[in-house]
C-alpha cells in the first residue's frame, strides 16, 4: 500500500537490508585470498611471514638468520597439489610412509588388544620412528602418534625422530606441554576424506600358527594416495628458522570397529627437506607456483633456469620467433607488469631491433621499368598490324608477312618475363615465367633459323639444280616440329612442379642478399640447366648456317644482320645465364628486374631492329637486290616462273664456295 503524496512503505526496508548486506560483503572482501599471480602474497602480514616470503623471494639465509620466530611459517603457494618433479624427486618417501601405516594397519586390524597393551608394544612403534627418520636422506624428523580414542583431545602416544648429523635422537613427546607434540596434523587427518581403504581378506593357516586366534577376517590397507602433503614450511628451532623449506608427508592407520570396519587410531609423518628441488613457476600444470611466472604468453616463452633450490624467479622470459625487445635482465617481482616483446616487422621469422629484414622494393623505379616494358609491348604489337598492312610491299613480301609476323608474336612473349618479375613470386607465376620464355624463344630464334636454312636451301636450288624451294608454309611446319620438343619438357616440368608442391616441396623459396634481406625467388633446378643448353644448342646451329649462308645474296642484307642478331643473343644470353645462376640468387628483386629488363632489350629489341630498320633504310636499293628478293616471296613458284638470265647474272657474279653447297646439304638432311 502506498499513502497518497509518499514513497512506497516497501522503500525504507529494502535499503536497510541492502546497507546490511554491503556491511557483510566488506570484511569478506577484505579477507579474501590474494590473487593467483602473486605467490608470495602473505595474508596474514605477520613478521615471521615476511621474513619466510623474503626468503622465499631471494633464498638468502643470512637475512633470515636476523629474523626471530615462535613458531613455524607455512607457504600457501597457488595449485592445490605438489608439482610433478616434486614428487618424482621424493617418490620414495611416500612409499615408505605407505609400507609404514600399512604395517601399523596389519598390527592393529590383527589382534584387538594391542591397543591396550602399548606399553608392551611400544618398543615396535620406536623401531618404526626410528626407519622412517633414517629411510630418505632428506628426511629431517619422523612422528608416530598412537590415537587414545576419538573423543580424547590428545594422542596418547607420541613419538619423534630427528636424523642430525648421522645420528637419530628418539624421544617421546606425548606430554600436553611439549610444543612437538601439537595435535593439529592428527586431527587434519582424522577429519580428512580420503580415497577409500581397500579392503583385504586375511586368512591364518591356524595348523602352522599359534599366535592367531581365528582363521579368516577382513583388513584394510592403504595406498600411495592417502599420503596427505603439507604445504612448504620453515621450520622455527630454538627462536630461530631453519634456513631450509621442508614439507611434511603424514598417512593414518586404522583399527576395527565391532562391525568391522575401519577406526582412525593415529598417524605417522615424515618431514623431508627439499634439497636440490628448484620452482617451476613456467609450468602449466596444477602443481605449486604453476603459471605464475611474469612473462606475456602472447609474445614471450618461459624458459625455466638453472636449478638453485627451493626460490622464486628460476626462469626467463624469452622473445618467440617473430618478436624482439627483451634483454638478458632479472625476472619482474611478483604484482610488476608482464614481459612482453614487440612484433618484428612484416615477413621476418626472427629480428633483433625493428630494422626490416625483407627488402624494400623501389616501387617508382619498378613502375618505371613496367611502363617502359609496356610502350615496347604495344610497339610491337603496332608493328604486328603495320606489317600486315603493307603485306603485299615488296619489303615485307622479301620476309614473309606470315614469317615475321610469328616473330613478332614470340618477341611478345619474351617481353613477358619483365611483367611477371614485377609481382611477387608465386607457384603460377614461376610456371608462366618459364612457358613463355621457352616458347618465346624457340618462337623467335627458330624461325629465323628456319629463315637462314631457307635462304641457304633458295640458293642452292638455284645454284645446284637439286634442292626444292623451301616455301614459308613448309618453313611453319618445321617450325612446328621444332616446337614439339619444348612443349613436351615444358607439359613434363609443370606435372612435376605440381606434384613436388602437393610433397611440399615449393617452388618459391626464401633467399637473402649479402645484406641478409630475404627475400622470396623461383627456385633454380637442374632444369633450368637443361633449357639452358637447349637455347645455346638452338643459337649454334642458326651460328653455323650463318656461316654457311654468308655468300649468299639478299635483298637488304636480311641474312647478315638476322646472323647479328644470333651472334648477339648468342654472346648477351651467356653472360645472362652465368650471372643468373651465380649472382640472382643474392641478388636484390629490383637488381634482378633491371637484369631481365636489360637482357630483354639487349636481345630481343636488338633482333626486332636488326630485322625491320634495315628494309627502311634500303627503301631505294638497285633494281638488281629487288629482284634477288623474289627468293624470298611465299608466291614464288620456282618450277612455273623459271630463272631469267639477270637472276642467273645474279648468282653467277657472287663468290661462291663448293664446301657451302656440301654444308647445306648436309644441313638439309639433318632437318
Amino acid at each position: 500500500m502506498t499513502p497518497p503524496g509518499g514513497p512506497p512503505l516497501w522503500g525504507a526496508p529494502a535499503a536497510l537490508l541492502l546497507l546490511l548486506l554491503l556491511l557483510l560483503l566488506l570484511p569478506l572482501r577484505a579477507g579474501a585470498p590474494p590473487p593467483p599471480d602473486d605467490p608470495t602474497a602473505d595474508p596474514r602480514g605477520d613478521p615471521e611471514g615476511s621474513a619466510a616470503l623474503s626468503f622465499l623471494r631471494t633464498g638468502d639465509a643470512r637475512r633470515l638468520a636476523l629474523a626471530n620466530c615462535s613458531r613455524s611459517a607455512a607457504l600457501r603457494p597457488p595449485g592445490p597439489d605438489p608439482p610433478p618433479a616434486l614428487r618424482a624427486a621424493l617418490r620414495a618417501a611416500p612409499e615408505a610412509l605407505t609400507q609404514a601405516a600399512n604395517f601399523l594397519n596389519m598390527l592393529l586390524q590383527g589382534n584387538d588388544l594391542r591397543e591396550a597393551s602399548v606399553a608392551e608394544d611400544v618398543e615396535w612403534y620406536q623401531a618404526l620412528t626410528r626407519s622412517l627418520a633414517g629411510g630418505h636422506p632428506w628426511a629431517r624428523r619422523s612422528l608416530l602418534a598412537l590415537d587414545a580414542h576419538p573423543a580424547a583431545p590428545s594422542p596418547r602416544l607420541v613419538l619423534q625422530a630427528t636424523a642430525a648429523d648421522g645420528e637419530i635422537h628418539l624421544r617421546d613427546v606425548s606430554a600436553p606441554g611439549n610444543r612437538s607434540s601439537d595435535g593439529e596434523w592428527v586431527a587434519e587427518l582424522r577429519e580428512r576424506r580420503g580415497p577409500p581403504l581397500r579392503k583385504r581378506v586375511l586368512s591364518n593357516d591356524l595348523r602352522s600358527m599359534e599366535t592367531p586366534k581365528w582363521r579368516r577376517g577382513d583388513g584394510y590397507v592403504a595406498g600411495p594416495g592417502h599420503v596427505r602433503w603439507s604445504q612448504p614450511f620453515l621450520e622455527c628451532r630454538d627462536g630461530k628458522f631453519v634456513p631450509a623449506w621442508a614439507v611434511a608427508l603424514s598417512a593414518a592407520f586404522y583399527g576395527l570397529k565391532p562391525d568391522l570396519s575401519p577406526e582412525f587410531k593415529g598417524a605417522v609423518r615424515v618431514d623431508i627437506e627439499l634439497r636440490d628441488v628448484g620452482i617451476d613457476q613456467c609450468d602449466s600444470g596444477t602443481g605449486w607456483f604453476a603459471g605464475t611466472h611474469r612473462c606475456d604468453l602472447n609474445s614471450t616463452q618461459c624458459v625455466p633456469q638453472q636449478n638453485r633450490g627451493f626460490v622464486l624467479g628460476q626462469y626467463a622470459c624469452r622473445c618467440k620467433p617473430g618478436f624482439y625487445g627483451l634483454s638478458a635482465g632479472p625476472v619482474p617481482a611478483e604484482g610488476a607488469a608482464r614481459l612482453a616483446c614487440r612484433r618484428c616487422r612484416e615477413g621476418c621469422a626472427s629480428c633483433r631491433d625493428d630494422a626490416p629484414c625483407e627488402v624494400q622494393e623501389d616501387r617508382a623505379l619498378r613502375a618505371a621499368v613496367l611502363c617502359c616494358q609496356a610502350c615496347c609491348m604495344l610497339a610491337v604489337f603496332l608493328c604486328m598490324l603495320l606489317a600486315y598492312h603493307c603485306r603485299r610491299s615488296k619489303r615485307i613480301r622479301a620476309s614473309g608477312v606470315v614469317l615475321l609476323e610469328t616473330i613478332l608474336f614470340g618477341s611478345l612473349l619474351l617481353y613477358f618475363p619483365v611483367f611477371i618479375l614485377y609481382f611477387k613470386p608465386s607457384t603460377f607465376r614461376c610456371i608462366a615465367l618459364r612457358w613463355v620464355r621457352v616458347l618465346g624463344f624457340a618462337i623467335v630464334y627458330g624461325t629465323i633459323t628456319l629463315k637462314l636454312y631457307r635462304v641457304l636451301r633458295a640458293f642452292l636450288a638455284r645454284a645446284a639444280q637439286r634442292v626444292p624451294y623451301t616455301a614459308s608454309g613448309r618453313v611453319l611446319r618445321a617450325l612446328g616440329l621444332l616446337l614439339l620438343p619444348p612443349l613436351w619438357f615444358l607439359a613434363a616440368w609443370t606435372v612435376a612442379t605440381l606434384e613436388n608442391v602437393g610433397r611440399n616441396v615449393p617452388l618459391v623459396v626464401r633467399a637473402q642478399t649479402a645484406r641478409g634481406l630475404h627475400f622470396s625467388i623461383c627456385s633454380h633446378d637442374r632444369w633450368d640447366y637443361m633449357v639452358v643448353v637447349a637455347e645455346l644448342l638452338l643459337l649454334l646451329w642458326g651460328s653455323a648456317l650463318c656461316w654457311a649462308a654468308r655468300a649468299v645474296p639478299s635483298a637488304f642484307h636480311e641474312p647478315r644482320y638476322m646472323g647479328i642478331a644470333l651472334h648477339n643473343e648468342l654472346l648477351l644470353s651467356a653472360a645472362f645465364h652465368a650471372v643468373r645462376f651465380i649472382a640472382v640468387p643474392s641478388l636484390h628483386p629490383d637488381w634482378t628486374l633491371l637484369l631481365c629488363f636489360a637482357h630483354t632489350h639487349g636481345t630481343v629489341t636488338v633482333t626486332l631492329g636488326l630485322l625491320f630498320v634495315p628494309k627502311f633504310l634500303h627503301a631505294g636499293s638497285p633494281l638488281r637486290e629487288e629482284i634477288a628478293a623474289e627468293v624470298y616471296e611465299d608466291e614464288v613458284d620456282a618450277r612455273r616462273s623459271g630463272l631469267s638470265s639477270s637472276i642467273a647474272s645474279a648468282w653467277s657474279e657472287r663468290s661462291f664456295d663448293p664446301d657451302d653447297i656440301r654444308v647445306g646439304d648436309t644441313l638439309g638432311t639433318f632437318f
